[in-house]
């Protein structure tokens, strides 16, 4: 979704930050990763700022699925997409989680994707590490996701991250329409 501050100096530009949640009317919930100027700058808008917001845009969503069950793979600040998508997913679907991350303190909302995934009776994976150590590959993906190609594949996170997940899966015979993915660029 877009997201326009209705504030001095910030009224004219738009930012796209993805739902963390599923919707809760009247309430809309994103986490922000502060990695530039103006989402740095979120952290000193006052309660009740009035905010303009666009959208939602895209198909990262479970209506997409063509298969009865989903792979969830997510790096960094892509999480907020998987985090929303995981709960919208019925209880029991047992869902495979995978989070990618450098550092552990580094997994966002690591707790709650937990606790819902527990809820689906599903399985994380938690990959930390240097790029070269936790790595997601031809290799790696079959043995942590036995029935890939019985999954749906939903990749969320940064562009390089997700056009490698996407050609590992495609490489392991998962076909383009159950392929989902979205990209986030600074």
């Amino acid at each position: 979704m877009l997201f326009r501050s209705l504030t001095p100096g910030r009224w004219w530009r738009a930012h796209p930050f993805s739902l963390s949640a599923l919707p809760q009317p009247p309430y809309l919930r994103v986490t922000v990763k502060g990695v530039g100027h103006f989402s740095r700058s979120l952290a000193g808008l006052r309660p009740g700022t009035r905010v303009a917001v666009e959208g939602p845009y895209g198909a990262f969503t479970r209506y997409q699925q063509r298969r009865r069950r989903a792979l969830l793979i997510a790096a960094g600040i892509g999480v907020t997409a998987l985090r929303s998508l995981l709960e919208d997913l019925p209880r029991g679907s047992a869902p495979v989680v995978l989070l990618r991350a450098s550092r552990p303190e580094d997994l966002v909302l690591g707790t709650e994707v937990r606790e819902l995934v527990r809820q689906r009776r599903g399985t994380i994976h938690q990959l930390t590490g240097p790029r070269q150590d936790a790595v997601i590959d031809e290799v790696s993906l079959p043995r942590l996701v036995r029935d890939l190609n019985h999954r749906d594949v939903y990749v969320c996170g940064p562009e390089g991250f997700v056009a490698t997940i996407v050609a590992v899966a495609r490489s392991l015979g998962v076909p383009d329409d159950a392929i989902h993915h979205e990209a986030f660029a600074l």
